[in-house]
């Protein structure tokens, strides 16, 4: 496959299930290995063989499972700076200040609520969950977000949150690639979609160029 994704733009993927969409990400997070092929970002050829690379790099990933990308049982706060420790340290020892003021900025930002920062991360809603594992790519400040399924369980009003917030990321520069098993939704969002069918893009749509039937058609 070859695909583009430019600043500040939003890429959508959608394929059915075992259509590789989510191997393809993770292969370019770095949890997957990539036995040919390259990956250029800003021009220059790069290897991502872990999510340290990938991260050092300037992408964060959202994925599926929230569980996999944050831990429940610590503060919203230490979820927020999660990615971006060395940021907030000083000789191995964390600036609580900083940290503290880091962790505001998001919740107000972000409108995460309760906007308890020593609130532990387990008895938040789906939605302030995604909103947390958001802020924490924001903190490490990820120029390229990768979201899997980014709506999976979250109300409707968080949903139109999650969205704005999108459209503001790419106007700031960010390109968000995204995969979605909601037609509606990536139809609203994406700049351009990939069909994706048995590990192959085998479809390239731009915005308004195609409808719920013709999309799910061409991955059929």
């Amino acid at each position: 496959m070859d695909l583009t994704l430019h600043e500040g733009e939003i890429v959508g993927i959608f394929g059915l299930l075992g259509a590789g969409c989510t191997t393809l990400v993770r292969a370019l997070f770095g949890l997957e290995k990539i036995d040919s092929g390259k990956i250029y970002i800003n021009g220059r050829s790069v290897t991502i063989s872990s999510p340290e690379d990938a991260i050092g790099l300037g992408l964060g990933y959202l994925t599926k499972d929230r569980k996999d990308g944050l831990i429940h049982p610590m503060s919203i706060m230490s979820n927020i700076t999660l990615a971006s420790l060395k940021k907030i340290s000083q000789l191995g020892l964390l600036k609580h200040r900083e940290e503290r003021r880091v962790g505001e900025k998001y919740i107000d930002e972000l409108r995460i609520q309760p906007p308890d920062l020593t609130r532990k991360l387990m008895y938040l809603s789906g939605g302030n969950q995604q909103k947390v594992a958001l802020s924490k790519w924001l903190c490490g400040g990820s120029k390229i977000l990768i979201f899997n399924e980014p709506t999976r369980g979250i109300d409707v009003g968080t949903k139109a949150e999650i969205f704005q917030l999108f459209n503001q990321l790419a106007k700031q520069g960010v390109g968000i690639l995204m995969i979605s098993s909601e037609l509606p939704e990536i139809l609203a969002m994406a700049d351009r979609i990939f069909a994706m069918r048995r590990g192959a893009v085998i479809a390239e749509y731009r915005r308004g160029e195609t409808t719920q039937e013709k999309l799910l058609k061409s991955v059929s």
